[in-house]
């Protein structure tokens, strides 16, 4: 049997669209010898769907996609795809054969952590099923029925050991179609559990899992097989749309291919492949790939501006690390010829920042604009001096100054129809350590999942393999220039310390004790946990953030704001 193993990008709620990429699809995989193509879950109508489920019209729409494939296909398929039955909805998986279709799949485990919520909208199914096709038996699997044992929250049952165990001898393979999201937790996570299943049965795991960014989620793909006590073997590359055609026969991959139109360039432009040479790393005690989590981000950025039907970006730069490595991955990912920096110095501004900043648009031959705030500074200041009976404090001034920047950055979008690039980060939107419609506003939050010595571990990377970041930006000391000599320092502990706390809270779920256990300092761990829980109002109001941790602020971090 050959099966064409499609890494595929389908669009929420795109469904007819969907149809057909996936006929262009496997239409290139049968004209290759295909004999069985097979697409990630929920493909036919996008993963996550959500809401969308609860539109009337959408069964409908989902039998027409599925006559329209049935009636053209020329190679059996397998296909994800809500079914209806009885009043209940089910994740489920299509056989497409002869003109006909049928259920022949659902999904057992339905995950509710983190990012999923798949109960408020599914019924779980009772068993994974076997299929015969080309003499070979199926045990057929959907995305979480394969993580009994290893997702966050322990199952009460395994499916795939009670389909094995219920079934006759002799299932060749076990078949997991899946829309898992990315994270950089989650490649080891996965490669554990594919190893540990293949191995435990003595059977092979293929895999196939969904491509492309959704607004926060961002889905790497990685479509492989994975061998009894062998590593995974990655047949499709990550964050690319692709065919795989795998011929279990010989226990190889014949070739990877992109079909048609709707197989996309790569996500990084030419000038920027060779920072697929930087070294993985391990900070803070995690799996930290700089080449992987920079395709992520990329990724993340083309798809939404392809959704929001936007072309063009704007940045607004600050002399930080934190603004010059978004603007550099929105260079990558699209080009700096859709790429518009806006440095907006005040009186508090040094020389160094603006200068650093030039020199950065320079070095990637980005469109760039000056626009001091000075003046418009000053004209609040005086308006509200005249109005209110005391001075405005130092806070207000401060904060006077990044709203100012943001009316200039969505005075720009408004005027160009480019969408401005959010330059908060993981740690300074867990302190609460930024401005309400001020730096926290935008588009989307490009690296608001990355905390701030992740994004220096990122941006050396880089540099490492050729300057994309001036070093004087890398070394500048922290500081949001909002009053003479200020420094991130003299409102927050030295990152190192602050980052090694938020990730054992957010990501690790350790609450104070635990912290402390683990050997942070209590007065810091309290101060960290008040400033944390106390900015939860200001989180409720960011834009989009790319998730690439385990746990993202946005619909993966769920707290009240009391």
């Amino acid at each position: 049997m050959r099966l064409g193993l499609v890494q595929f990008a389908p669009e929420i709620g795109e469904v007819l669209v969907n149809a057909a990429s996936m006929l262009e699809a496997a239409s290139a995989a049968a004209k290759r010898g295909a004999t069985l193509v097979v697409f990630p879950e929920l493909s036919l109508v996008g993963y996550p769907p959500m809401d969308l489920l609860r539109d009337e019209m959408l069964q409908e729409i989902c039998r027409n996609a599925l006559d329209f494939l049935a009636n053209r296909l020329t190679i059996n398929a397998l296909i994800g795809a809500p079914s209806w039955e009885d009043g209940r909805v089910y994740n489920a998986v299509y056989w497409i054969s002869d003109q006909r279709w049928s259920v022949v799949g659902r999904k057992v485990l339905l995950p509710n952590y983190d990012v999923f919520d798949e109960s408020r909208y599914f019924q779980a199914g009772d068993q994974c099923s076997i299929l015969e096709h080309s003499g070979k038996k199926i045990l057929l699997s959907i995305c979480e029925d394969l993580w009994a044992q290893g997702a966050d929250f322990k199952y009460p049952i395994d499916p795939i050991q009670k389909a094995i165990e219920a079934a006759d001898p002799g299932i060749h393979f076990i078949l997991n179609m899946a829309a898992s999201p990315y994270s950089i937790q989650g490649i080891p996570r996965r490669a554990y559990v594919l190893q540990s299943t293949a191995t435990r049965w003595g059977i092979p795991v293929v895999y196939v899992n969904q491509v492309g960014a959704r607004a926060d989620l961002i889905f790497d793909g990685g479509t492989s097989v994975t061998f009894p006590g062998k590593d995974v073997q990655e047949i499709c590359p990550i964050f690319e749309q692709a065919c795989a055609l795998w011929d279990t026969d010989l226990n190889q991959c014949l070739e990877t291919f992109r079909w048609g139109g709707h197989g996309k360039d790569s996500i990084l432009n030419p000038d920027s492949l060779d920072l697929l040479q930087t070294p993985e790393e391990i900070i803070l005690g995690d799996h930290f790939n700089s080449a992987e989590i920079t395709k992520a981000l990329c990724l993340g950025i083309r798809d939404y501006l392809a959704m929001t039907a936007g072309k063009n970006v704007v940045i607004g730069l600050s002399g930080g690390v934190d603004s010059a490595v978004v603007l550099c991955l929105a260079v990558m990912a699209l080009g700096p010829e859709n790429v518009t920096a806006l440095l907006m110095p005040s009186g508090y501004s040094s020389e160094r920042s603006v200068k650093d900043s030039v020199s950065l648009c320079r070095l990637h031959g980005v469109a760039y604009q000056i626009l001091s705030i000075e003046d418009s500074f000053n004209a609040v200041r005086g308006t509200l001096n005249a109005q209110w009976k005391s001075k405005p404090t130092g806070l207000t001034e401060e904060n006077i100054q990044p709203r100012l920047r943001a009316l200039f950055l969505m005075a720009y979008s408004n005027q160009n129809g480019a969408m401005w690039l959010n330059s908060s980060n993981k740690s300074e939107a867990a302190m609460g350590y930024s401005t309400l419609y001020g730096d926290m506003g935008g588009g989307l939050s490009v690296i608001g999942d990355l905390y701030k010595t992740q994004v220096y571990t990122l941006a050396n990377a880089w540099n490492s393999v050729k300057e994309w970041i001036p070093e004087s930006i890398l070394q500048a000391a922290p500081s949001a220039e909002l009053r003479p000599g200020q420094l991130d320092s003299d409102t927050l502990p030295p990152y190192p310390l602050l980052d090694a706390i938020l990730m054992d809270r957010i990501e690790g779920g350790q609450d104070e004790e635990g912290l402390i256990q683990k050997g942070h300092d209590p007065d810091l761990v309290r101060r960290v946990l008040g400033m944390l829980k106390h900015s939860e109002f200001k989180r409720h109001q960011m834009p989009p953030v790319l998730r690439v941790s385990s746990r993202s602020f946005g619909r993966g971090w769920r707290r009240s704001l009391v």
